[in-house]
This record gives C-alpha cells, sequence and structure tokens, in this order.
C-alpha cells in the first residue's frame, strides 16, 4: 500500500477524524519516511448567530471549553497530529452544528439531524468541493485517504460524496477509511452504525481491503492529545480497552482501508 515516493493526503472532517482513524498509519508513514497532510474541513471559529440550538448549547456545555471551543479544539489537532510527526490544514469551514440556511435557522439543530441525510441547499456541498479541489492541486498526493462515512455523520458524508464526485480529476490511489469511533460501534449510543452496513450503502466501487499493522501505544497517545472529546467520543467507557477490542488481530494491531477501484 505505501512506498517510499508517495505522499498521503488524509481527508478528516473533523478535529479528530485522521487521528482516530488513520493515527497509526500516519506515524508508520512519517517514520518511513512518507510524507503525510492531515487536511481537517470543519475547523471554523463558533458561529451560533443570534441564538445557539440546542445541540450547540449542549456540545458547549459538555466541552467546557467556553465561547470559541474550536480555538482550544484547533490547539489539540495541532498537538496530536504534530506528534506523529505529520503536517497539518486546517480548512476553516462551519462545523454542521453551526451552519444556517437562508432564513438565518439552524440546518441541524438535534443530534438526531446531525445523523440524518445531509440538506440539497447546505453551503457546505459547494465550500467543500472548492476546498478539495484546491488541496489536491497544493499538496499532489499518491495516496488520498477518504472517510467511508461509517456512523453517517453528515459532515462525513458531505466529504466523502463531494470527494467522489472530483477525484477522478487525480492521479492518487483512493482508501477509504473506518471511521472510529462509529465504526467501532460504541459511538453515538442511539445510532449505531458498522462497517459492513457502510460498504453495503457506499456508492464507491471497493475492491478489497487493506490491513496496515500500527504501534497502538503511539497511535493511542496522539488520541489522548484531544483532552476536551475523550469524554464524548467513549461515554462511560474505557478508551484503551475500546480501542484494543477494535483494532486488535491477535498477533498485533492494525487499521483497516478499503481500496477504491478507478
Amino acid at each position: 500500500m505505501l512506498t517510499k515516493d508517495d505522499r498521503i493526503l488524509i481527508l478528516s472532517p473533523h478535529l479528530d477524524d485522521a487521528v482516530l482513524s488513520c493515527g497509526g498509519l500516519m506515524d508508520k508513514a512519517v517514520r518511513d519516511g512518507i510524507p503525510v497532510v492531515a487536511a481537517t474541513i470543519f475547523t471554523a471559529d463558533t458561529d451560533i448567530g443570534s441564538e445557539p440550538s440546542p445541540l450547540v448549547r449542549e456540545l458547549h456545555e459538555w466541552w467546557g471549553l467556553g465561547a470559541n471551543p474550536y480555538e482550544v479544539r484547533r490547539g489539540e489537532d495541532i498537538a496530536s497530529i504534530s506528534y506523529l510527526g505529520a503536517d497539518h490544514i486546517h480548512g476553516g469551514l462551519s462545523d454542521s452544528i453551526y451552519r444556517r440556511g437562508p432564513d438565518g435557522a439552524s440546518l441541524y439543530a438535534t443530534r438526531q439531524a446531525v445523523f440524518s441525510p445531509p440538506v440539497a441547499d447546505d453551503p457546505a456541498w459547494d465550500e467543500v468541493r472548492a476546498l478539495l479541489g484546491l488541496w489536491l492541486a497544493e499538496t499532489r498526493p499518491t495516496i488520498v485517504l477518504c472517510p467511508m462515512a461509517v456512523g453517517l455523520h453528515l459532515d462525513h458524508v458531505v466529504t466523502t460524496e463531494t470527494f467522489r464526485g472530483i477525484h477522478d480529476a487525480s492521479d492518487a490511489e483512493v482508501y477509504l477509511y473506518e471511521d472510529i469511533p462509529y465504526s467501532a460501534g460504541f459511538f453515538p449510543p442511539n445510532y449505531p452504525d458498522n462497517v459492513p452496513a457502510a460498504l453495503e450503502r457506499t456508492k464507491w466501487t471497493i475492491d478489497g481491503p487493506a490491513d496496515i499493522a500500527v504501534d497502538f501505544e503511539r497511535k493511542f497517545a496522539a488520541i489522548l492529545k484531544y483532552e476536551s472529546q475523550i469524554a464524548e467520543i467513549f461515554p462511560g467507557l474505557d478508551a484503551r480497552e475500546e480501542l484494543r477490542k477494535y483494532m486488535g488481530d491477535g498477533s498485533g494491531y492494525r487499521e483497516r482501508y478499503w481500496r477504491v477501484r478507478r
């Protein structure tokens, strides 16, 4: 899957997705001298308008990071990706919980809405398309890692569907990654999903899986840099043990990627 001549671009919807899902590969590639860029799309400062939605109020209270939590979250992301030796890009687009329609109303005001199909007039469709085109031109990757959208979080769906529409403009090989924590089955508690279900519904044409042996402890140390998110991602769970169960194969730990047929 990897050669010394590769350049890897990881498309990360949120500030933690790249490391949660691909942190082991990031670490391995960098150690082998392969440049890696983790490019996170939805990283903008908080924009809640005149009245925050119920979901924004809930999450801001949970995170406890003040009125502008994304400033802190960007810092966590930089610390985590730098620990693994990769480079980062922050796209500066607004997370789904902050996006509003032409009438000023929140497009996704509840947790259920975030795990429902994205609306057609979501401004993110055009914004993400432009951003991904720019990143492909600037980084000239030989491999792009894209979310499979396990879990059906709408930002993951927008990311993978937008990239599917433009990926032929690049010569890069494309692999879908299994979106952790959704693919591990414990988050979110009320909207379970799994990899087989995602493979069944995906519009990508997939050749098959490729497993990468990874250093679990290095990856987990990078995940712990996202201090504000751990309690939400692993609600009432032992994060280390849950990830070990998901990533362990009896002889070590691995990440699984799904190669897209061109």
